[in-house]
């Protein structure tokens, strides 16, 4: 079939559920216009929605970027916030060591007297260990407190909350701790990838917490949003090796061609080789699934269409005098409380919340791949 056939083709189908539907609705009390149903693929809808886009080019609100977006591996596409589900998942987590950069052993032994001449290692704590080939960094709570403990003869920094719990997980003795310092104490240290010959940098970020893990996290620009953000402020490349297929580029050493689910065990395998394995054991939490395919998926960076919701205000309403501009998201939550009746009253706090937390607007779900 051609695309045009294959459209044609797809409209009859969709319309062969619309009565049914709307009878469906109608049983089950659902408020409506039914003589004038909602209909995406109705033509004046559509040409609606390239006029409003027409009116955020205009505005400068339009831009391609490469940022992490939830991806279904399955699907090969994009998804919106609205589009993902949290269903229960088992996923693998481990206990991760990485030991400090030769370079920095003097910077950081100079913050942390009681490290001077002692091998030295953080220990990060993740659920996704198909990540770890991706890894360019370690994330530091600025204020909280962390401490260096003896361990088989090695000082491990960890969170000083978490310590004692992350001992009895791993199954290690911790002593007395070597050291003492604040996370930012970590800031621009650098320590070894624990596969690859290369640094991961020590980086500081408030989204850091002591409810899991080390508080150390383990950071990959390419495959989270506050990975992404502190990617870009310490000029970290956003490095996602990864095609839409969900599997690694071949060039990837260890795990080139592997889909990143298949790698979670190579990943495992090349840590425990290598002596930086701690501990491995099942963690079943609420993890991102696809709303069509119901498949887990990854955060990828991928170069997608955004709509600005933030930055300098543009948007300005025909009653309001002309310097009076405001961003996306503030002419939007205000006409959600002052410019619509809500029937039934209780529509007004569902969108408010979803325009007011959500991240700039990702509008190309494009299957096709954008590149890496």
């Amino acid at each position: 079939l051609s695309t045009a056939d294959f459209r044609r083709a797809c409209r009859a189908y969709a319309e062969r559920f619309i009565d049914a539907m709307t009878q469906q609705f109608k049983r089950l009390g659902i408020f409506g216009d039914w003589s004038a149903p909602y209909l995406t693929m109705n033509f004046r809808y559509q040409a609606s929605i390239v006029r409003a886009l027409g009116r955020f080019v205009e505005r400068g609100l339009v831009y391609k970027g490469k940022k992490p977006v939830h991806w279904c591996v399955h699907c090969r596409t994009a998804l919106a916030e609205a589009e993902v589900e949290y269903e229960d998942h088992t996923s693998p987590s481990i206990y991760v060591e990485f030991p400090l950069a030769e370079a920095s052993a003097d910077e950081l032994a100079s913050r942390m007297p009681g490290l001077a001449g002692r091998p030295v290692s953080v220990l990060i704590w993740t659920t996704t260990p198909w990540t770890i080939p991706s890894n360019l960094a370690v994330a530091f709570h600025p204020e909280l407190d962390y401490a260096a403990y003896d361990v088989d003869g090695r000082a491990v920094i960890v969170a000083e909350e978490l310590a004692a719990t992350v001992a009895g997980v791993a199954g290690r003795v911790f002593g007395e701790p070597l050291a003492r310092a604040k996370g930012a104490a970590f800031e621009h240290v650098r320590f070894r990838h624990p596969l690859y010959a290369r640094d991961s940098l020590g980086v500081l970020g408030d989204y850091v917490t002591l409810d899991a893990g080390t508080g150390a996290v383990h950071t990959a620009p390419g495959h989270g949003a506050d990975d992404f953000n502190t990617g870009v402020k310490y000029g970290l490349e956003i490095y996602a090796p990864i095609g839409p297929s969900g599997h690694f580029h071949d060039t990837v050493e260890l795990v080139g061609g592997l889909q990143v689910f298949e790698a979670n065990a190579k990943v495992e395998d090349a840590l425990h080789e290598r002596a930086r394995l701690w501990h491995r054991q099942s963690f079943s939490h609420q993890y991102p699934h696809c709303w069509r395919c119901h498949n887990p998926v990854i955060f990828l960076a991928t170069s997608q269409w955004f709509i600005r919701m933030d930055g300098e205000p543009v948007i300005r309403h025909p009653a309001e005098p002309e310097g009076a501009a405001r961003t996306l998201r503030a002419a939007a939550l205000d006409a959600i409380d002052h410019h619509v009746r809500w029937v039934p009253a209780w529509g007004h706090d569902r969108i408010y919340n979803m325009i007011a937390n959500r991240p700039d607007w990702c509008i190309s779900r494009q299957r096709a791949w954008g590149g890496p």
